[in-house]
């Protein structure tokens, strides 16, 4: 039996951890959507150090985040469903590479 501060504090982090699923698959969908924008401004010298560089850091986790969820097969139909970009082709790429 668990005390009710055990159960309020394991119930905080279930919910932290449906909303961490939800914003994993927020960002997932938002990059792929716009991989062709997020490519062009990649390659240009401007954006060089923005927050748009973390995107291709962040994204690798959060793929292997939602594949530990059980949601790899909704990123996988994300990823089929998205436009071609390079960001496409990363995930996709690091998704295999995971087996």
């Amino acid at each position: 039996m668990i005390s009710e501060s055990e159960a309020t504090n394991l119930l905080l982090a279930l919910d932290a951890l449906d909303e961490l699923e939800q914003a994993a698959l927020k960002m997932v969908r938002a990059e792929i959507e716009c991989g062709p924008v997020i490519d062009g401004l990649m390659a240009d010298p401007l954006t060089e150090g923005s927050r748009l560089d973390l995107l291709y850091v962040v994204d690798t986790l959060v793929a292997d985040l939602l594949t530990a969820m059980g949601r790899r097969r909704t990123v996988g139909t994300l990823l089929q469903e998205a436009p071609a970009s390079s960001a496409r082709d990363a995930l996709t790429a690091h998704l295999s590479e995971q087996g």
